[in-house]
C-alpha cells in the first residue's frame, strides 16, 4: 500500500509531501535537507519552510544550527549552516565553485552534471539564491 504524507508550512501554508515514509516523524526528518524545520512560535511548535525560515533570519544574522563552528564563508551563509547546507557548499568548493557569482551563473542541469551534486542539492542550490536579497 503506497500512501504520502504532507506537511504544511504552518506560516505561509507551502507543503512539502514525502512518498518514501510512513510517519509523520519520518516525513518531517526527510524535509530537513531542505531547510524546512520545526520552530517555536508563540508557546507552540510550528512547522517551518525553507522560505519563511530565510524570511525570518535578521539581516546579517547567518541560520545556524545548534553547535556549528564553521568559518562561514558566502557559500555557506547561503547554502545554509545546517549539515545539508555544509555538504552542499563543500561539494561545490571542490568542484571549482567557489562564489556565490560563479554559482549563480549555472543552470540547474550544469549544478547537476557536476560531481556529488544531485537533484536535490541543485534545487537546494537554487532555491537559496533566490532567496538571497537581491537573488
Amino acid at each position: 500500500m503506497s500512501h504520502s504524507i504532507t506537511i504544511r508550512c504552518d506560516i505561509c501554508g507551502a507543503t512539502c509531501t514525502s512518498d518514501a515514509t510512513d510517519t509523520v516523524s519520518a516525513a518531517r526528518a526527510a524535509m530537513v535537507p531542505l531547510s524546512w524545520a520545526r520552530s517555536l512560535r508563540d508557546g507552540q511548535v510550528i512547522d517551518v519552510c525553507s522560505a519563511c525560515r530565510v524570511r525570518e533570519k535578521g539581516p546579517g544574522t547567518p541560520d545556524r544550527e545548534a553547535g556549528c563552528s564553521c568559518e562561514g564563508g558566502e557559500l555557506f551563509d547561503v547554502l545554509g549552516h545546517d549539515r545539508f547546507g555544509h555538504r552542499l557548499a563543500n561539494t561545490l568548493l571542490r568542484a571549482g565553485v567557489d562564489s556565490v557569482e560563479r554559482l549563480s551563473s549555472l543552470s540547474a542541469r550544469q549544478l547537476r552534471d557536476l560531481e556529488g551534486i544531485g537533484a536535490a542539492s541543485a534545487r537546494r542550490a537554487l532555491s537559496c539564491l533566490r532567496s538571497e536579497p537581491g537573488g
